[in-house]
């Protein structure tokens, strides 16, 4: 067998792909969104995560400390898709509002409002 010739092929093959890496890693450039979520709940929310509506995991927990009642936390997300999921937990680890989590697209709010009932958008000024 002919290693010289293999290597050289390898490293033709290579090259020749070089330029596609580069060039599909500019165009998957990850956007930063800053968003606000409002607690319009009765619960002092101590988790909230925000993560990619196709992603497994919820990542960190992007609350400092509580987040009372009437309170708004801003939350900087980074990543190239619009639709997120977002879950936020009371200090019982509760999900609030109760069931579940909402699904959201960021590109088009930035505001959104957890109730006792629901998690929605909210229009803001």
């Amino acid at each position: 067998m002919n290693y010289r010739k293999l290597l050289i092929n390898l490293g033709i093959v290579s090259l020749m792909s070089l330029p596609v890496v580069l060039g599909s890693g500019e165009k998957a450039k990850a956007q930063r969104r800053v968003l606000t979520i409002h607690n319009h709940t009765e619960a002092n929310l101590t988790e909230l995560y925000v993560s990619p509506e196709w992603s497994r995991y919820w990542g960190q927990n992007q609350l400092d400390g509580i987040l009372k009642p009437g309170d708004s936390a801003t939350v900087i997300i980074t990543g190239n898709t619009c639709e997120y999921d977002i879950l936020a937990r009371d200090g019982n680890y509760q999900e609030v509002p109760p069931g579940g989590f909402g699904e959201f697209n960021v590109c088009d709010n930035d505001h959104f409002a957890l109730t006792d009932s629901t998690m929605r958008v909210v229009q803001w000024p």
